[in-house]
């Protein structure tokens, strides 16, 4: 039953499919395409003509002609598969470099602020020594100074 009713559908639709299509333009210019075209169409009615035969020579024609298009395009893409592997393998590369030198740029400058702190407490160790030297001899010009 179901494929009765399936078969009777399909032999209704064969009327809907028309095989030729109607091209008219409106009042305003505009172009329509359709099956259709309305009674008070302004412009001249063209019809559109299509051949529905099969041709199978034209076919297998057709199908190597998009096999070696397919085999074209699977060449390209794998050519442009390998160009982004290049692209990334490169661009990682010079990821590294840059973090590589970020690394030693920061490695100079504890370096410098290592061997500025160094100076530093080598310079405040000379000013005590020198300072806490200086001491007895400042005190005793002061002692002298007051008679003491």
């Amino acid at each position: 039953m179901k494929s009765l009713t399936l078969l009777l559908s399909l032999f209704a639709c064969t009327n809907c499919f028309s095989d030729t299509i109607e091209k008219w333009i409106d009042e305003s210019g505009q172009v329509h395409y359709g099956d259709n075209p309305p009674s008070d169409a302004p412009g001249q009615i063209e019809r559109l003509e299509f051949d529905d035969s099969f041709d199978p020579v034209a076919y297998e024609q057709a199908k190597k002609r998009n096999a070696e298009l397919y085999r074209e395009i699977d060449l390209i893409e794998k050519q442009q598969q390998a160009r982004k592997k290049i692209a990334e393998k490169d661009l990682q590369k010079y990821f590294d470099q840059l973090d590589k030198k970020a690394r030693e740029i920061e490695r100079e400058k504890l370096n410098k602020r290592k061997s500025r702190e160094t100076e530093r407490n080598r310079a405040s160790i000379k000013l005590k020594r020198s300072s806490a030297s200086e001491q007895p001899a400042k005190s005793a010009v002061k002692k002298s100074r007051y008679g003491m």
